[in-house]
């Protein structure tokens, strides 16, 4: 069985809304709906709550004509257009010309119009109406693959010239290690080789102390490579997210305290390095490893640049929630065109000169600071100094 089409009839008078009625209910090729307006007004509202599957319009309405009833049907801006019948009295054909070029399918004479004929029209008009509509639909949904389709390979394109970038940007950055790891090591190696091949050479010629101080060089040379290679590694493991994050509780005054110890080896009799704590320290949870990176790389940091000595300080602060240390020298300071960039991998300031170095120590700092949800913050001016200030929660999420 057909499904039931549901049809508007429009027209002020009731005999003949009855007359159509009979007509279309009696068609044995399809059932219907009917509902009846006796004006434009109820008409236009009718199609606002319900959707119709066509309209028989009489032309003549008390409120408006049925052109102006066409016109206000566009403007309700229905997402499908609704199939309009006009119906005019004879004679009417150029009223019924102009129906059909503001939207009406087709029109019939009201005067000896037969069931047969209403019933076929309003059938024809209707599956017109189903037609278009499913063709509509068809080349939306055609409009729309391409589009979609289009879509993909523009993402496709852009996802490759991102690859592509990417790729360049990896191939920079191969070019720039492998230059900057040749010229840091070779300089080292130098010194190494230059110590051996003279202990080698003149050993029995060298007074024992000169033997210690080439012995020396090459300790401390072997040290400064070795060091390279563990920051490398280190970086290594925190860009790639393969750093793990162990919280545990430590007494921070013992830790600071043996790490300075450390680096005093480091330092020339023209440095002074001083250790001051204030406020509450305890009850802190870290990461003993990462909390040492941070700690090593700031003051090897401190050491390393202030060439010509000067004062050093660390100073470790706390509070209930957090810990704040920092780490002030009166080295080379940073020029204020370096600063931006200080934090990424392989960055130098400008000013650093003959001082070796990988370029790594704030890059490896500012990770083990963002693990522990801390925060970093640099102050620095050229030939004055720097202090590298950091703060951590005492118990890190």
């Amino acid at each position: 069985m057909s499904d039931i089409w549901t049809l508007l009839i429009a027209d002020d008078c009731a005999e003949d809304r009855e007359v159509y009625r009979e007509y279309l209910l009696s068609d044995p090729h399809q059932s219907y709906q009917i509902l009846e307006a006796a004006s434009a007004e109820v008409g236009l509202a009718l199609c606002q709550k319900k959707r119709c599957d066509a309209i028989l319009l009489d032309f003549c309405l008390p409120d408006m004509s049925g052109l102006e009833f066409l016109d206000e049907l566009k403007q309700q801006q229905l997402k499908l257009p609704l199939p309009v019948i006009m119906l005019t009295g004879q004679g009417d054909e150029r009223v019924a010309v102009q129906a059909i070029k503001r939207g009406a399918l087709d029109y019939l004479v009201k005067q000896h119009l037969q069931p047969d004929v209403l019933q076929l029209t309003v059938r024809n008009v209707i599956q017109q109406s189903q037609e278009q509509n499913r063709f509509a639909k068809t080349q939306e949904r055609q409009q729309l693959t391409t589009t979609a389709t289009a879509i993909h390979q523009d993402l496709q394109v852009t996802q490759a010239l991102v690859a592509l970038e990417k790729e360049k940007q990896l191939n920079v950055l191969k070019s720039q290690l492998i230059a900057t790891i040749s010229h840091e090591y070779r300089t080292p190696l130098t010194a190494i080789l230059g110590a051996a091949s003279t202990l080698k050479q003149h050993s029995d010629k060298l007074s024992q102390a000169r033997q210690q101080r080439f012995l020396q060089i090459i300790e401390d040379k072997a040290r400064q490579m070795a060091q390279m290679v563990d920051d490398l590694l280190v970086i290594e493991t925190l860009e790639f997210g393969k750093a793990e994050f162990r919280s545990v509780p430590f007494e921070l005054l013992r830790f600071f305290s043996d790490i300075i110890e450390e680096q005093r080896q480091f330092i020339s009799d023209d440095h002074e390095l001083t250790f001051k704590i204030t406020g509450n320290t305890k009850g802190f949870w870290g990461d003993r490893k990462l909390l040492r990176q941070i700690t090593i790389n700031l003051l090897s940091n401190a050491i390393k640049y202030s060439p010509d000595g000067g004062h050093i300080e660390v100073h470790l602060m706390g509070n209930d929630s957090h810990i704040i240390f920092d780490v002030k020298d009166e080295g080379i300071g940073i020029p204020v065109e370096d600063r931006e960039c200080l934090f990424q991998s392989f960055s130098r300031g400008s000013n650093v000169g003959i001082i070796p170095g990988l370029g790594l120590g704030l890059a490896i700092v500012k990770a083990c600071v963002e693990l522990h949800s801390g925060e970093i913050t640099l102050e620095s001016q050229a030939d004055i100094g720097t202090k590298v200030t950091v703060s951590l929660p005492k118990r890190s999420v």
